[in-house]
């Protein structure tokens, strides 16, 4: 087991969790529970890794509720990603341990301050224009402070004034991976994203990844970037058996969509960590076993370590299934998370006991 980049994650609190502890990652890690139980979350804090100091960083992992009248803030995001339920000093903090057992220690605070503003500096700020009849304005001001190891600090400042959007003024980045992070969300297959550079340029395993595409669409002869008409933008083209010219993406459905993101994103996180959030979406079950084969045996061939979520118990079986295929043995490992009396709990099991407790315990894998 070649591709272990992280071994463990202990998170002492973020977000719901605290005292949460994670071992013995193996190159293919499949998270599963109940919802909220905090799959999401590890995965969140796994992709922070790549620069836990760079508030942009932490910035893309602010929730916008679904059905909100407004976007959420930053000023308001960033105060979400802290535990809300307890009285002590809001902070996250974690530790990430590699494959070369060098612990990466992270951890944030912050302090909200009321102050007086000049209107100059408040128009500079902010998109909202302020009466210049006054002269100072009163603002909260969050003070984010970011410690990795003890070793670096950075501090933000972000202001939040009454009806506007607040302003993020940035500090100096720290990469302490020097490996890629790809972070797939359920959702972004909707957007028509994919990392098909990559594909395009790697001669093995671009007809691989066609002969896979042809489960969904039988004519398909080939996938390229195209650029759109009278722009400057570039678009997925597939070009068929069926139409003269190439269709874009958005012309196939949500599967093939997931599919060629899942594929393509497995190429660009070569020697790094892919992390997908709820695996199961989009993808039928009846492709899920070609489609997952290809990109664990690709992920271990290409040196990525690879982390999952999946509210599916189907999908689950399809893909811990694939552990008896000879180039996967022993590579792939369930965590189950629950709560017990408070706690956040995890088990963790190997696919092959996982496999057995479901077939002859009927133990609940999710």
């Amino acid at each position: 087991m070649n591709n272990v980049h992280i071994n463990s994650i202990n998170i002492e609190t973020y977000r719901g969790l605290k005292n949460l502890k994670l071992e013995g990652f193996t190159s293919v890690n499949i998270l599963t529970g109940d919802n909220n139980c905090g799959k999401t979350s590890i995965m969140e804090l796994l992709n922070t890794l790549i620069s836990p100091t760079q508030a942009e960083v932490w910035q893309s992992l602010i929730r916008r509720p679904f059905g909100a009248p407004r976007n959420i803030s930053y000023y308001e995001g960033f105060i979400d990603l802290f535990d809300k339920s307890s009285n002590e000093e809001p902070k996250i903090k974690y530790c990430i341990t590699d494959s070369e057992s060098k612990e990466h220690n992270i951890a944030l605070s912050y302090e909200i301050k009321k102050e007086s503003v000049s209107v100059y500096t408040a128009n500079k700020l902010s998109k909202k224009q302020f009466s210049t009849d006054e002269k100072r304005m009163i603002a909260n001001r969050l003070y984010l402070t970011f410690n990795y190891n003890s070793q670096f600090s950075n501090t933000y400042k972000i202001f939040e004034f009454e009806d506007t959007q607040d302003f993020l003024l940035d500090g100096e980045k720290h990469s302490l991976f020097h490996r890629p992070v790809i972070y797939v969300s359920p959702t972004a297959h909707g957007k028509n994203s994919v990392y098909l550079k990559d594909v395009l340029n790697n001669s093995e395993l671009y007809p691989e990844m066609l002969s896979v595409l042809q489960n969904f669409d039988s004519d398909i002869i080939s996938i390229n970037q195209y650029s759109a008409q009278n722009s400057t933008n570039e678009y997925c083209g597939i070009l068929t058996k069926k139409f003269k010219n190439a269709l874009p993406l958005n012309m196939y459905g949500d599967g093939m969509k997931k599919a060629i993101l899942l594929m393509s994103a497995v190429v660009v996180a070569k020697g790094g960590v892919l992390l997908i959030d709820e695996f199961e979406t989009a993808i039928h079950t009846s492709a899920m076993t070609k489609i997952y084969s290809w990109i664990l045996k690709t992920c271990k061939n290409l040196d990525v370590q690879l982390f999952m979520t999946t509210h599916s118990k189907e999908a689950l079986q399809k893909v811990l299934a694939l552990n008896s295929e000879p180039e996967l043995k022993d590579d792939i490992t369930l965590y189950t998370l629950y709560k017990k009396d408070g706690k956040n709990i995890a088990r963790r099991l190997s696919a092959e006991r996982a496999i057995e407790a479901d077939e002859h315990f009927n133990q609940e894998l999710r």
